[in-house]
């Protein structure tokens, strides 16, 4: 078996190394992303022969990441493959990009089948746009602004996230919680873990993170960083929903502080949730970052992983 060991925040120099030149636009293939949901997924990490090999589960099924790294993919794929067998598990690939997809058909034609699984595509956004929130698309965006600016004038502003005030991120978190009547049994609850690992390891993770006050009071903040020179991922964003244009404004202030000299830009997928999605495809996303699973052809797919 590969020498899998749960994935820890001194592993980042590694995986950066190898995995930041592929240049993928997938978030699943950010380092802070894998590091900060490993409880919830039991994300485990190998580095050999100059790749990352990453390995999850969902629910019982163990899910293998496609290998990130330039060495040989065919041996690369035979070591997971391998894996798999020792392990005495279904042999699934996770975590596909378009790229990917493309090699793996043209290195093993006709071994592998693919499931599309729009709940788990990202959302690409140009910087901007984020930024400007022009165009006849986006005026709904700069009217939820100007009538937030409009009605707290003098009373709201924008600030970067630092350590002096990273501990009030967390208590408006909890706060948040409490307000959507999240629960431990929620699945939602989950992103407090993932929240609690960002803001621990919020400099060793090179995050940059902004918060919105209103009144002095934190109605909103936002934690994102550059997954490679020509993409930002932001991975967490929350907002007090009783104050109307909360989201919208920590939004574009925090690309307006942020996103200079990005290309583009990852809000992540919508797991299929349907006021999510609805949120995301309003912003007008100029590509989805296509997230395919990989099954071995003789094998029975496995309809849940391909949601």
């Amino acid at each position: 078996m590969l020498p899998f060991r749960p994935i820890k925040l001194s592993d980042k120099k590694d995986f950066d190394r190898i995995v930041k030149p592929l240049k993928s636009p997938l978030c699943s293939h950010s380092f802070v992303d894998l590091y900060i949901w490993k409880a919830t997924y039991d994300t485990q990490i190998c580095f050999k022969d100059d790749y990352v090999f990453l390995k999850q589960k969902n629910e019982n099924d163990i899910i293998y990441t496609f290998p990130l790294g330039n060495g040989d993919l065919k041996s690369a794929i035979m070591l997971l493959r391998e894996d798999a067998k020792e392990r005495e598990c279904e042999f699934y690939l996770a975590g596909v990009n378009e790229k990917q997809r493309e090699i793996l058909t043209t290195q093993f034609p006709g071994e592998f089948k693919f499931c599309d699984r729009r709940n788990n595509d990202d959302y690409i956004y140009s910087s901007e746009s984020m930024i400007t929130l022009s165009g006849k698309k986006l005026h709904s965006k700069r009217n939820f602004i100007n009538r937030f600016t409009t009605a707290n004038e003098g009373n709201w502003h924008y600030e970067s996230i630092t350590a002096e005030n990273i501990h009030e991120v967390f208590e408006f978190h909890l706060s948040w919680c409490a307000l959507n009547n999240i629960t431990e049994d929620s699945e939602i609850f989950n992103e407090t873990c993932a929240i609690s690992l960002a803001l621990k390891g919020f400099e060793e993770l090179s995050l940059k993170g902004g918060l919105l006050r209103l009144n002095g009071k934190i109605i909103a903040f936002t934690l994102g960083s550059i997954a490679h020179e020509d993409m930002f991922i932001v991975h967490i964003e929350k907002a007090d929903h009783t104050v109307s244009g909360s989201y919208q404004m920590i939004n574009n202030q925090f690309a307006i502080n942020n996103f200079e000299g990005i290309e583009l830009i990852n809000r992540e997928e919508d797991l299929g949730k349907e006021g999510l999605r609805k949120a995301k495809l309003s912003y007008n996303p100029i590509m989805m970052g296509r997230n395919y699973a990989a099954k071995l052809m003789e094998g029975v797919v496995n309809e849940s992983l391909c949601q």
